[in-house]
């Protein structure tokens, strides 16, 4: 039977996904806030809709099926968990793909109750305020799940990937020891397989293992698995964050010395050891360092990882000025670092939405980031003709890679509380690029997600869907990137502060509606709050899209609506990007003077052209001048005419906070321009209709 499931469970393997996720302990926040934990599912082609998995009671010596991983649209169809998964909900029509339902590929057994939990590609948060997130990390082991047959007729032998584990924990488990435990636990018994296991070797190797971050409501863990060498079982470990510390994981482990016999800060299976030694990975009396042994060296692309965590450190601990530049396995980082001051979910929203702003590698300046500071780096198509370029001569370059990336499918924040009632669980969900979105609430007890939220696909465009909206707006503005990113932040700060504001009366409503009503009725509460902001945000973004459409097109700049004529401004091009495309010359490496642009455009026209530089030297003897006194000199001012040009009084791009919780550039930017953005005033309580955001002047 499996062999017969083979082209659907490839065709439905996952992509490559490779997140950023941030772990942050509950003494690292500010008070009331929990600990809390970010993930970026940055996936290609994932299945963005978010679903709410009811509890269940199940009978005695009861089975629980085991699905393969699968990202894409959709991740699942079944009746197992909730009906946001049902055949019913699939898109319909001779367009699409006749999806059946998902095929078990075993079985394990059963307990008696699971709980009820949030769900995107992995598990995010159940009602006991169990929290993960998760990212892709390279290993030096791989191996094959039981459905996958080799070029000899063998099959796998691993039953389990990283989704299920995910939601395998979030049903049966209260604590991140738990879950650490459960997950480890059961890849060793049934076998591991990662993200990829056959084709190119480079690929199979970035993303054989796993990292998961995991948060309960007193602790926080990070856990990492791979394949043994059997490809039967599984090689795990799961280390403890210090009180008041925050740790961060960007595809790549980052646990590093382990200590098993510390039980309170360590766990990890027994057979760690044995399999880096029959590997040839270690040997006994060498330093064992967990990342350095089972971790994939990456060579210059290490860069891709260790950059994200060094982002993510300085901006919480900048005192200790860790180096940005560092080896492969970022030897000179620490696993965590210690909060200089107390953090709130506005703080991790800022560093989910950021792309290097303020340092040297900000994605938004530069040649590469195009005259108007587009922060995305596309990827590269293996089989694509890239003018000529090699996938191998690619994999000689590269790019920054951001935490917000550009084909970010959803992220989110999660608080994990003590001394809140576990109906409070909050997870702060933004559909598509974070600095493209907004986190809006979303609680645990809900008894369904919003509509907005579980709805649509990458198939086809849908107005229902806050992901569309989102990517709409995104897409728009990304071609025109600092002119319009601050519309967008101005937006995300009115509706996100006023969501903050009142959480604290948000939720003591709810916890006072139950006192009479029951549990129903907080239920019901908490339901409609969560779809009320959804959609109001939904009908929000795309009354945007409108704005922004009308605003910004064809290179020009509206700022007026209310004017007598309609008058434009052209959004042209800043002087830096004109002279490296030759604007004033085909070359025009040198400058922008008359002389400079009679220089450069030597042969260029058939016949000469008189210059405006109004004296009477644009002859043959002063070209000839011109080249005897620029060749001299021009090696040298090329070089600072090109410093120059990129620097920052040059570049176009929209500066955001270097430090959460800071105010931003951006916002500042859009103070300044005052009419272009406008003040925001619509206040909580108005919000009783979908256009209750028209007020709000972008």
């Amino acid at each position: 039977m499996l062999a017969a499931l083979l082209p659907l469970l490839l065709l439905a393997s996952p992509g490559a996904a490779r997140c950023t996720s941030i772990l942050v302990s509950s003494g690292a926040a500010a008070p009331g806030v929990g600990s809390m934990l970010t993930h970026t599912d940055d996936c290609k082609d994932c299945d963005f809709r978010l679903a709410k998995v009811p509890a269940r009671d199940h009978p005695p010596s009861a089975s629980r099926a085991v699905y393969g991983g699968r990202a894409s649209y959709p991740r699942y169809v079944g009746d197992d968990r909730g009906d946001v998964f049902a055949a019913g909900s699939l898109l319909k029509g001779d367009a699409f793909y006749p999806w059946a339902a998902s095929p078990a590929l075993g079985s394990i057994p059963e307990v008696a109750h699971t709980f009820a939990y949030l769900e995107g590609t992995y598990g995010i948060m159940n009602e006991h305020q169990l929290a993960m997130g998760e990212s892709t990390c390279g290993a030096v082991l791989a191996s094959a799940p039981v459905f996958d047959v080799d070029n000899d007729g063998n099959p796998g032998k691993a039953l389990l990937e990283q989704a299920e584990l995910t939601r395998i924990a979030m049903e049966r488990c209260k604590t991140a020891r738990c879950a650490c435990q459960t997950m480890g636990d059961l890849a060793t018994a049934h076998g591991f397989y990662g993200a990829v296991w056959k084709g190119d070797p480079t690929t199979v190797g970035l993303e054989a293992g796993e990292a998961i971050t995991i948060n309960d409501k007193t602790e926080s863990w990070m856990w990492h698995v791979l394949p043994d060498d059997t490809g039967e079982s599984a090689v795990w470990v799961c280390q403890r964050v210090p009180e008041g510390h925050v740790s961060a994981v960007a595809n790549g482990f980052v646990i590093k010395e382990v200590d098993l016999a510390d039980a309170e800060n360590f766990m990890g299976s027994d057979n760690m050891y044995e399999v880096a030694e029959r590997a040839g990975l270690w040997q006994p009396g060498q330093h064992f360092k967990f990342d350095a042994v089972f971790g994939t060296r990456r060579g210059h692309l290490s860069t891709y990882i260790n950059r994200r965590v060094w982002r993510v450190f300085d901006l919480i601990a900048p005192s200790l000025s860790l180096p940005p530049h560092t080896d492969q396995f970022a030897a000179d980082y620490p696993f965590s670092v210690k909060a200089e001051r107390p953090l709130t979910v506005a703080d991790l929203t800022a560093i989910q939405r950021d792309y290097y702003q303020g340092t040297d590698f900000d994605t938004s300046k530069g040649l590469a980031g195009g005259p108007f500071g587009n922060p995305a780096r596309y990827d590269m198509a293996p089989q694509t003709d890239h003018g000529g370029a090699t996938h191998e001569d690619l994999l000689q370059g590269r790019f920054e890679r951001t935490i917000s990336l550009f084909r970010t499918s959803y992220s989110f924040v999660t608080q994990s509380r003590s001394g809140v009632d576990d109906a409070l669980g909050l997870a702060w969900f933004a559909p598509y690029t974070p600095h493209s979105s907004v986190y809006m609430p979303v609680y645990t007890h809900v008894m369904a997600v919003p509509k907005s939220l579980s709805t649509g696909s990458l198939f086809k465009v849908d107005e229902r869907a806050n992901w569309w909206a989102f990517a709409s707006v995104g897409q728009w503005c990304a071609q025109w990137f600092v002119y319009t990113q601050p519309t967008i932040v101005a937006m995300q700060q009115k509706l996100e502060s006023d969501w903050f504001e009142a959480q604290e009366d948000v939720e003591a409503l709810a916890l006072s509606i139950g006192g009479f009503g029951g549990d129903i009725a907080t239920r019901g509460y908490l339901t409609d709050y969560s779809a009320s902001q959804a959609s109001n945000t939904l009908a929000a973004w795309w009354e945007l899209f409108d704005v922004v459409r009308a605003k910004f097109h064809d290179g020009y700049m509206v700022a007026d609506f209310g004017a007598e004529s309609f008058d434009p401004t052209p959004l042209f091009f800043p002087k830096w990007w004109l002279v490296k495309v030759g604007f004033w010359g085909k070359e025009c490496r040198g400058g922008s003077t008359a002389k400079h642009a009679r220089k450069n455009n030597k042969g260029e026209f058939k016949q000469p052209i008189e210059w405006d530089d109004d004296d009477a030297s644009d002859d043959a003897s002063d070209d000839a001048s011109v080249d005897a006194s620029d060749d001299a000199s021009d090696d040298a001012s090329d070089d600072a005419s090109d410093d120059a040009c990129c620097s920052d009084d040059d570049l176009m791009g929209a500066p955001s906070p270097t430090t959460p919780g800071h105010s931003s550039g951006i916002v500042g930017a859009a103070l300044v321009v005052g009419g272009v953005i406008g003040a925001a005033t619509v206040s909580y309580f108005a919000k009783t209709s979908p256009h209750h955001y028209q007020n709000i002047n972008v």
